[in-house]
């Protein structure tokens, strides 16, 4: 994807939290779920990104490969969700994580629950945009499966390092969650500008 391309996504993208959490009153795990479902759809498209590649090369070698980096991929991912969730625990005393789950679900707007369109949706897009920039170029020909799953890895531990790092601050004093927001933001940002395939 070109960088000016890749550069209005990322704004965009990062207005959505933004206008959330300052206009309709989103509360930061509220946020936080929107990333899950987008780290969700990024980890089945790493897998649609791998079968894809193995098909075309058709070698042994790389299928094991991709279950190696499969497997990393799925317990760093499952890891981040634990830290992040150990995390908020601390930032925000008190959280009820299913009460903030089943609001998530039911938010509406304009009288639709956003919800159960807003998952398909980030997976329809998801997918869209593996067609455009994975498919149509053919980017499985030139690629092999670590290099595939490197970049996005790394993208996990620093999700895993940022999590950590707002834990123990939390421990010492707690910011507002403004303050929290906007780094999520920030380094969402700056690691897909960087790693995202």
């Amino acid at each position: 994807m070109p960088i000016k391309q890749k550069l209005i996504q990322l704004v965009l993208e990062g207005l959505i939290p933004l206008l959330g959490f300052f206009l309709w009153d989103w509360s930061l795990y509220f946020i936080l779920l929107f990333y899950f479902i987008d780290l969700a759809a990024s980890e089945f498209i790493m897998h649609l990104k791998s079968r894809k590649t193995i098909r075309y090369k058709n070698h042994i070698g790389e299928k094991k490969r991709w279950l190696k980096w499969g497997i990393i991929s799925s317990v760093l991912f499952l890891f981040s969700l634990f830290v992040i969730h150990l995390a908020m625990f601390f930032i925000v005393p008190g959280i009820q994580f299913c009460t903030e789950v089943y609001d998530f679900i039911n938010y509406e707007e304009m009288g639709i629950k956003q919800g159960y369109i807003l998952i398909p949706l980030v997976l329809l897009l998801s997918y869209q945009q593996y067609k455009m920039t994975f498919l149509m170029p053919a980017r499985f020909r030139n690629t092999d499966i670590q290099s595939l799953w490197k970049g996005h890895i790394i993208a996990t531990i620093a999700i895993i390092a940022f999590a950590g790092l707002s834990l123990g601050i939390a421990q010492f004093v707690l910011f507002p969650e403004i303050i929290y927001v906007l780094g999520i933001v920030f380094f969402s940002s700056l690691f897909a500008l960087r790693f995202k395939n």
